[in-house]
């Protein structure tokens, strides 16, 4: 078995266990802002994309439909062909 005498393997060892703390205590920190709404700067209204008929950032406007969503329905088929 080897034994290291001098201790640099585990200085080593704890120097990289605490830089991995660190960054996890940051991103812990990080996520935990953003979960409060720090660095956002939208209201929580305007998050919503078709609250109140308004849209948020690139939403629609009022009287207009999404992409996607139910517009004015087509009239169904009368069953006699169209002229060309």
């Amino acid at each position: 078995m080897f034994v290291d005498n001098s201790g640099r393997r585990s200085k080593l060892l704890r120097r990289l266990g605490l830089l991995l703390g660190v960054a996890c205590l940051g991103y812990a920190v990080v996520l935990g802002m953003a979960f409060m709404g720090v660095g956002t700067s939208l209201s929580p209204s305007q998050l919503l994309p078709f609250a109140n008929g308004q849209g948020g950032p690139g939403g629609t406007g009022p009287g207009t439909v999404p992409q996607g969503g139910r517009g004015n329905p087509v009239a169904p088929p009368s069953g006699t062909p169209t002229a060309p």
